[in-house]
C-alpha cells in the first residue's frame, strides 16, 4: 500500500522518492491531487482576494505547474498537436512523442493557463473546491486507465496497461469520485454538482476522440484530460460567482 501511494505521488508530482508507479498506484491518484491542491490552495488562501487578483491567480497556477513538474501541461501540448491536426494515425503518434510543440499545442496551453488564472482570480479562495476538483480530475484519469485500452506498445504510462479491472477497483474509483464530488459540494454548495458533470463531459469528449483517432489513451491524453477537466471546472466555478 505504501509503495502504491508513493508511486502515485512520485508519478504525478515533483514530490516522492522517484518511485516507479505500480499498476495499483492508480487507486492513489486522488491522493496526489489532494496534495497538489493542499499546497497550492494554502498559497491561494494566504494571497487572499486583494486588488491584484489576476496576479494572485497566476501565482497559484504557477505553483500548480511547479508542483506537477508541468507534466500535465506537456501532455496537453502534445495531445492537442496530435489529436486536433489532420494527420494519419502513425503521424499522430510521431507528433505526440516528438519534442516540438505546434500551433495547436501552444494555443491549448496558453488558453488553459489564462483561463485557470482568470478563474482563480474570480473565485474567492476556496481550498475545498481546489481539493475536490484536483482529486476528481485524477480519479477520472484512473477511470480511463481502468476502462480503456492503452494505444501504444510502450510509453510513460505503459506500466498501467495491464491493470486488472476487478469489482474492487471499480468500487474504489467510484467511491473516490463520489468523495471528491462531496468535497466540491462542501466548498460551493449543491450548485457545485455542476462541476463534476462538466468534468465528466470534457473527459468523455477527449477520450472519445482519442479512441477514435489513435485507438485509446496515452500519457499525453491523460495529462491533457487532467488539465482540461480542471480548467473547465474552475471556469464553471468562476461563472457561479457572478
Amino acid at each position: 500500500m505504501k509503495d502504491d501511494l508513493f508511486g502515485a505521488i512520485s508519478f504525478l508530482t515533483v514530490f516522492g522518492r522517484g518511485d516507479s508507479p505500480r499498476e495499483s498506484s492508480v487507486l492513489w491518484f486522488s491522493v496526489a491531487g489532494v496534495l497538489i491542491a493542499a499546497v497550492s490552495g494554502l498559497i491561494w488562501k494566504l494571497l487572499g482576494h486583494g486588488p491584484a487578483r489576476l496576479l494572485e491567480g497566476a501565482v497559484v497556477v504557477l505553483v500548480i505547474v511547479v508542483i506537477t513538474g508541468a507534466i500535465h501541461f506537456d501532455g496537453l501540448a502534445d495531445a492537442a498537436d496530435g489529436l486536433l491536426a489532420h494527420l494519419d494515425t502513425s503521424r499522430r503518434f510521431a507528433v505526440m512523442s516528438g519534442p516540438e510543440v505546434g500551433t495547436f499545442g501552444i494555443v491549448a496551453v496558453v488558453m488553459a493557463l489564462l483561463l485557470m488564472s482568470l478563474s482563480l482570480s474570480t473565485i474567492t479562495p476556496n481550498v475545498l473546491l481546489l481539493v475536490g476538483v484536483m482529486s476528481f480530475s485524477r480519479e477520472l484519469a484512473a477511470l480511463v486507465i481502468a476502462l480503456f485500452p492503452y494505444a501504444k506498445p510502450s510509453g510513460i504510462v505503459s506500466g498501467f496497461k495491464s491493470v486488472v479491472v476487478t469489482l474492487r477497483t471499480k468500487v474504489i474509483i467510484s467511491a473516490e469520485l463520489l468523495a471528491s464530488s462531496a468535497v466540491i459540494v462542501a466548498g460551493l454548495g449543491f450548485k457545485g454538482l455542476v462541476l463534476p458533470a462538466v468534468m465528466f463531459a470534457v473527459q468523455a469528449i477527449i477520450i472519445t476522440r482519442a479512441k477514435a483517432l489513435i485507438g485509446g489513451y496515452t500519457g499525453d491524453v491523460l495529462g491533457a484530460s487532467i488539465v482540461a477537466t480542471e480548467t473547465m471546472a474552475l471556469v464553471a466555478g468562476a461563472l457561479m460567482q457572478r
